[in-house]
């Protein structure tokens, strides 16, 4: 956001950041608080499908799953995973290591 700014502070790359200000930063009974993650989905993801696969219950997931698989690739992070959500799209090297590991 604040590299946006520098580069022009009436941009519409700027002004795109601005309702996204309140996921990072808030007013909270003691003060100001800030956070830099919207979440820890792919650690958390990652954990669970590893704890499952090294219980052998991987052995009853479906081959075939229906519905549209394009409906779910995320095009912004191509080739990687992120550490969050879409909306914090960068790849995380750790992140993506823990996504494809396999026993």
């Amino acid at each position: 956001m604040l590299c946006c700014w520098a580069e022009d502070p009436n941009s519409e790359k700027f002004k795109l950041h601005l309702p996204r200000i309140f996921d990072y930063l808030w007013i909270a009974e003691d003060g100001m608080k800030m956070q830099g993650y919207n979440g820890s989905q792919l650690w958390d993801t990652a954990f669970a499908v590893q704890a499952i696969i090294s219980t052998n219950i991987d052995e009853d997931v479906l081959e075939d799953c229906p519905g549209d698989l394009n409906f779910w690739y995320r095009h912004i992070s191509k080739g990687a995973w992120p550490f969050s959500t879409a909306d914090h799209g960068w790849p995380i090297s750790d992140c993506t290591a823990d996504g494809l590991k396999v026993k």
